[in-house]
């Protein structure tokens, strides 16, 4: 008895639990919901690089295509659109492309149709075929299982400036000519302009903008003997060199004095950069006993004898091919010490020889560590200038730039598009400046008919814009 009514409450109960989970459709699970997503999950391309009779193309679109496939996409899904967040390289042309795509992991979508400029009413992709996204927009509509529709548009982003063309700008000329000059730029803030005009010097100064204002200045004691190339400033000071060797340095550039130096000079070299700027020096030269020397000053008055030099270990006479005077200067000043140098290129022998070369100066506790580059063929003499820009080391000659990736060891050619804009007038002897905004500015010089010039240009490459 006991054991029946057992059994019987025993089987109400089982009925009881499962009648609901078998009656409530309001719990039942869809297991075919997920049939329902249409969205792309991630999204990634690969292409092959067109081949190009030019080997200079086709090493340019090796380079584009290799980035091709390292490219990274996002997607948003709210606004149904596909893109990359950094451009593709300026000139890169996508006519025949892999495309990678995962859904929902659970199952392949029933369609994809692939809308194109030249195909509007789409076609329908078997995700292994190329697709070409030369022309945009491109869209992508994908069919679920269950027939939901969900489309993106491809958003490919490619540069549109060609990041290596040099573009150019006349901005506001000296308010007079004169014969040779040099520009010099203070704190990155205001240039200065020496000039020889006949017997007189000249000061025009500007504040660095976008619109330059010239103001003439008045010098004092600032021979019109002073050779313009020999004008330096370092920590704040200018320095300069007159022809017959008499030095000379001002506070703020307007009022010079006359200096008493423990040597009598023949050319400055330029700034010769230490890890500590304080520590800078003025790299001169001096002639003593019809030799030529090196000398380290940090006043132009003290002048501390070179006596060791990397090239000759034994001599310390300046070398018989150095450029004693007239190289295009230029000091790098870095935090790499393999790069903080003084650089002269081309230039005047002591035997009054036109110079071809590249030295590459460092500064060093026994003496000067001096690389000189001698195989260059373009370019010698005076009247060029030099500067690091995007980490390669140019030289300008007579409205031709020369580009060196090892910073004098070769030189080539700059491409046409960094060529001078044709407005140019041909010279020599101009000051070419790069300041903190990547903006090269060249300063006036000779033209080929030997008369001063008074234009003040100013270019950036694309790449280099802040």
């Amino acid at each position: 008895m006991n054991i029946k009514y057992i059994t019987f409450l025993f089987s109400c109960l089982l009925l009881f639990l499962l009648f609901p989970s078998c009656g409530d459709n309001d719990t039942t699970t869809d297991y075919t919901s997920s049939s329902k997503d249409a969205q792309i999950y991630s999204f990634s391309i690969t292409a092959i690089a067109p081949i190009s009779e030019d080997s200079v193309q086709r090493a340019q679109d090796s380079i584009r295509f290799i980035r091709v496939g390292k490219t990274k996409f996002a997607i948003d899904q709210v606004a149904g659109v596909i893109y990359n967040p950094d451009s593709l390289m300026y000139g890169t042309v996508l006519d025949s492309v892999k495309v990678a795509i995962t859904f929902n992991g659970s199952y392949q979508p029933a369609k994809v149709l692939v809308t194109t400029p030249d195909s509007v009413n789409g076609y329908v992709w078997n995700l292994e075929d190329s697709i070409s996204f030369a022309k945009l927009p491109v869209k992508l509509t994908v069919t679920s299982p269950s027939g939901n529709l969900k489309t993106y548009n491809i958003d490919i982003r490619t540069h549109k400036i060609d990041p290596d063309t040099l573009l150019w700008k006349q901005m506001t000329s000296y308010p007079s000519t004169f014969g040779e000059s040099k520009t010099l730029l203070l704190k990155d803030s205001a240039f200065y302009t020496y000039g020889i005009s006949g017997s007189s010097a000249l000061l025009y100064t500007s504040s660095k903008s976008s619109t330059l204002s010239w103001t003439k200045q008045t010098l004092s004691g600032f021979s019109s003997n002073v050779k313009p190339e020999s004008i330096f400033l370092m920590n704040g000071v200018f320095y300069a060199l007159d022809q017959t060797g008499n030095s000379y340095s001002s506070a703020k550039g307007l009022d010079w004095k006359k200096l008493t130096t423990t040597k009598t000079l023949t050319s400055i070299l330029g700034v010769l950069p230490a890890a500590n700027r304080a520590d800078d020096q003025l790299l001169v030269t001096y002639n003593n006993g019809g030799k030529y020397y090196f000398g380290k000053t940090k006043d132009l008055i003290t002048i501390t004898e070179v006596s060791s030099i990397s090239v000759s270990p034994y001599d310390n006479q300046v070398p018989s091919n150095f450029p004693l005077q007239k190289a295009a200067s230029y000091t790098s000043i870095t935090t790499n010490k393999n790069k903080r140098m003084l650089i002269l290129t081309a230039g005047i022998s002591s035997g009054g020889v036109e110079l071809p070369y590249t030295w590459l100066i460092k500064d060093s506790d026994d003496g000067l560590e001096m690389s000189p580059f001698i195989k260059n063929t373009l370019f010698k003499g005076a009247g060029l200038s030099n500067f690091v820009y995007g980490d390669n080391l140019y030289a300008l000659s007579n409205n031709q730039f020369y580009i060196s990736v090892l910073w004098g060891e070769l030189w080539t050619i700059a491409p046409n598009k960094q060529k001078f804009d044709p407005a140019i007038a041909a010279r020599t002897g101009q000051t070419a400046i790069v300041d903190a905004n990547n903006f090269i500015w060249i300063f006036g010089g000779v033209s080929e008919g030997n008369k001063g010039l008074s234009d003040v240009w100013r270019g950036r490459l694309n790449s280099l814009i802040p």
